[in-house]
């Protein structure tokens, strides 16, 4: 059609007639597909480490940076957002192990363990996320302890596994930078104890930490507390622990 024969009436009607017949399509198109959208396929296989530093070129931190940001956005797709509770955490547990093999000082991927997948409300998954932060939280290295006290919370608190929370708190407690901890860290064992039931077994940890370590009055002062207000002993006992220590020192 040309430019003159487009400006006639009849050009006109055409024109609206194809306009009409295009935003028609254009809307059937839209029925039959708004509802259709690329879906999430599911964790992606775990390369070897070989592998996975091969893809960068033989650069294992560009991979270890590359990677955990492919993991921090797992599930993430178009207008989808993947509930924690459909991961497959047996396939998120080899790609944490793989991370920490690319590059284990960096914090960024127990962090997503830890405060992102950690968050599921399912125990047996949560049991990958405890595995994972209790293995890379013994390493005597800086604040990695951190994550094995977290460890200790998550065994108790998500995975209702008290003497698995028992075991990984010795372990915190007993590592051999532990003097550089702040109390509650080396004070773990006694508390899971107390959360467990078992008030004797805790009560008698404590009166031992209080009467042998090197504690501040600040720590002292919160082990008297603990003792006297959470686990009912006597505080002249407590007192005369405390008086006991004191001579220990001067001698």
């Amino acid at each position: 059609m040309s430019a003159a024969e487009a400006k006639t009436p009849e050009g006109m009607v055409k024109i609206k007639i194809a306009l009409g017949l295009i935003l028609g399509l254009n809307f059937l198109f839209w029925c039959g597909s708004h509802d259709i959208y690329e879906r999430w396929s599911g964790i992606p296989p775990v390369p070897t480490r070989i592998g996975a530093v091969m893809m960068t070129l033989g650069d294992p931190e560009l991979s270890y940076r590359s990677l955990a940001i492919i993991l921090q956005n797992l599930g993430d797709v178009g207008v989808d957002i993947t509930p924690l509770k459909d991961y497959n955490y047996s396939e998120l547990g080899k790609w944490f192990f793989l991370l920490d093999s690319l590059d284990p000082i960096s914090d960024h991927v127990p962090f997503i363990a830890a405060y992102y997948f950690g968050a599921t409300k399912v125990p047996k998954d949560m049991a990958y996320v405890v595995d994972y932060l209790g293995a890379i939280g013994e390493r005597p290295v800086g604040e990695k302890w951190k994550w094995l006290g977290y460890a200790v919370y998550a065994a108790q608190h998500r995975m209702y596994d008290p003497d698995l929370a028992l075991k990984l708190a010795y372990k915190l407690s007993k590592m051999p930078n532990s003097d550089t901890m702040p109390a509650w860290a080396r004070d773990m064992p006694a508390f899971v104890l107390k959360n467990k039931g078992d008030k004797e077994a805790s009560r008698e940890l404590m009166e031992n930490m209080l009467a042998t370590e090197n504690l501040s009055l600040d720590e002292i002062a919160n082990l008297k507390w603990t003792l006297v207000k959470s686990l009912g002993e006597d505080p002249v006992k407590v007192d005369q622990i405390i008086r006991m220590r004191g001579q220990g020192e001067e001698h």
